[in-house]
C-alpha cells in the first residue's frame, strides 16, 4: 500500500483529475450533440458516485488494499484473481475511450480512420513502457490546457450564460434520453466510482479516514461544476449554427477547441490538437499500466506487470471494444455493467461486514457475471438495443442477489463480521 499522506483536499484533486479525462471531455461533447445539456450525464453520474463513495470511504480506507486484494482477504485467492480479471473488463472500456479520443484527434490532423487507430494503439503501447513520472506531468498539463481553452471558449462564444443555467437546462433535456438508457448510464458510471480500483487508490492514500470521505465529497462538488462545461460549449455552438456536418461526433470537442485556439495565432489550432492527442496518450498509457497490473494479478496472483504480453492483451481487448460502432460513453457503460453486476453483491457484504462463506461468494459472483455477459453477447451478436445495458446490469445484480439469499436461507443465516477486514 502507498504511503498515507494525502489531505482531504489532495484526495479531491486527484479524484477529479482521474475523472476528467478524454472520455469525460469528448464523451460529454458527443452526447451533447443529441441530448443538449443532458450530455453532461456522465459528469453528473460521476459526481453522484463520488458522494456515494464518501459514504463508504472510511470502510475502504480501513481495508487499505485494492479491491481485488480486499476480495482475496475475505473470500480467498481464487476470487481475488477473478475480481482482478473483472477489473480488466471495465478498464478496457476506459482505455477504449482513450483510443476513440486519440483517433478522433488524429483524424482532424489528417490521418485516415484506419491509420489513426493503428498509430494511436502503437503510441499508447510505447508510452506505457516509459517511466511516466515526468511524462505524467506533461500529459496532465496538456489536459489542463484543454480545460483552460474550454473555459475561454465559453467566454468568447457567449456560452457562459448557458453554463450558469446548466442545472435547469440539464433537467429539461434529460427527457431526450429513454428511461432505460438514462438508468444504465447513471448506475454504470456512478457505481463504478464506488467499486473501481482506479478511484480507490486515492481514498487509500488519505492521511485519515475523515480525509478520505471529505475528499470524495469535495470531488463530487467539483465534478458537478466542471461537468457542464463541454455540453455548454457544444450547445452554444450548435445553436449558433457553427458546427455544420461533422464527419464524426467524437470530434466535436477537439474541433471546437482547435478553432478557438486557432484564433489566438497561426498554428495554435495544431498545437491544441497535439496537446489533446498527447493527453489521450497519457490517459491511455496510465490506464494500460493499471490494466496490465490487474491482468498480472489474475494470471499469477502477483501485482508485477513487467512482461509486455500483459500490455498487448489489454490493448488488444480495448482495441476490439473501440472497433465497435458505439459512442465513447456507451462503450464504457457496456463493460461497466458486467463488472458491477458480477461483484456488487459481494462488495456490499464486505462494506457492511456481513460474513459470506468463500464457496458461496464464488457462486454469487459467477451467477451475476454469467447473466450479465449473456445479455451483452446477445446484443453484440447483432440484436443490440439501448435497453441491453440496463437489462444486463439489473438481471445480473438480481440473480446474484437471489443466489446470495438462497445460500443464506440454505445455510441458516450469515452472522458476525469479517475479522480479516479489521485493521
Amino acid at each position: 500500500m502507498s504511503e498515507r499522506n494525502l489531505s482531504g483536499l489532495q484526495v479531491a484533486a486527484l479524484l477529479v483529475s482521474a475523472s476528467y479525462g478524454i472520455g469525460f471531455l469528448f464523451g460529454s461533447g458527443e452526447l451533447a450533440l443529441q441530448h443538449g445539456m443532458a450530455g453532461s450525464i456522465y459528469g453528473v453520474a460521476t459526481a453522484v458516485g463520488m458522494f456515494a463513495l464518501a459514504l463508504v470511504g472510511r470502510r475502504l480506507w480501513a481495508a487499505g488494499v485494492p479491491v481485488w486484494e480486499w476480495f482475496g482477504r475475505a473470500y480467498g485467492s481464487r476470487l481475488q484473481r477473478a475480481v482482478a480479471l473483472l477489473s480488466v473488463v471495465w478498464m478496457a472500456g476506459v482505455l477504449a475511450a482513450q483510443i476513440h479520443g486519440g483517433a478522433a484527434v488524429a483524424g482532424l490532423l489528417g490521418l485516415s480512420q484506419g491509420s489513426a487507430f493503428v498509430v494511436i494503439l502503437l503510441l499508447i503501447f510505447l508510452a506505457s513502457r516509459l517511466d511516466l513520472r515526468f511524462a505524467s506531468m506533461v500529459f496532465a498539463m496538456c489536459l489542463l490546457s484543454s480545460a483552460v481553452v474550454l473555459v475561454y471558449a465559453l467566454v468568447v462564444t457567449g456560452g457562459w450564460s448557458l453554463y450558469l443555467r446548466a442545472l435547469p437546462a440539464f433537467s429539461h433535456d434529460l427527457a431526450t434520453f429513454s428511461g432505460p438508457r438514462l438508468l444504465a448510464v447513471t448506475l454504470a458510471v456512478g457505481l463504478l466510482v464506488c467499486t473501481g480500483a482506479d478511484y480507490h487508490q486515492f481514498v487509500l492514500a488519505a492521511r485519515r479516514p475523515s480525509g478520505a470521505a471529505a475528499g470524495c465529497f469535495l470531488a463530487g462538488i467539483a465534478l458537478i461544476a466542471i461537468g457542464f462545461l463541454p455540453s455548454a460549449l457544444v450547445v452554444t455552438m450548435q445553436q449558433a449554427g457553427a458546427l455544420g456536418d461533422l464527419p464524426d461526433s467524437k470530434q466535436v470537442i477537439p474541433l471546437l477547441l482547435a478553432r478557438v485556439a486557432g484564433a489566438l495565432g497561426p498554428g495554435t489550432d495544431k498545437v491544441m490538437l497535439v496537446a489533446l492527442s498527447t493527453a489521450a496518450l497519457g490517459s491511455g498509457a496510465a490506464i494500460l499500466r493499471a490494466t496490465t497490473e490487474a491482468l498480472a494479478c489474475a494470471a499469477s496472483g502477483s501485482r508485477s506487470a513487467a512482461h509486455p504480453v500483459f500490455a498487448l492483451i489489454a490493448l488488444g481487448l480495448s482495441a476490439l471494444l473501440a472497433s465497435r460502432d458505439q459512442g465513447i460513453v456507451d462503450t464504457m457503460v457496456s463493460v461497466n455493467v458486467v463488472y458491477i453486476a458480477s461483484i456488487s453483491v459481494c462488495f456490499a457484504t464486505m462494506v457492511t461486514g456481513m460474513v459470506v462463506p468463500p464457496q458461496h461468494a464464488k457462486w454469487i459472483v459467477a451467477v451475476g457475471f454469467a447473466a450479465s455477459v449473456a445479455v451483452q453477447l446477445v446484443g453484440w451478436l447483432g440484436q443490440y438495443s439501448e435497453d441491453a445495458d440496463v437489462v444486463s446490469l439489473v438481471l445480473g445484480c438480481f440473480l446474484s442477489a437471489g443466489t446470495a439469499l438462497w445460500f443464506r436461507f440454505a445455510a441458516g443465516g450469515w452472522t458476525g463480521r469479517f475479522s480479516s477486514l479489521r485493521r
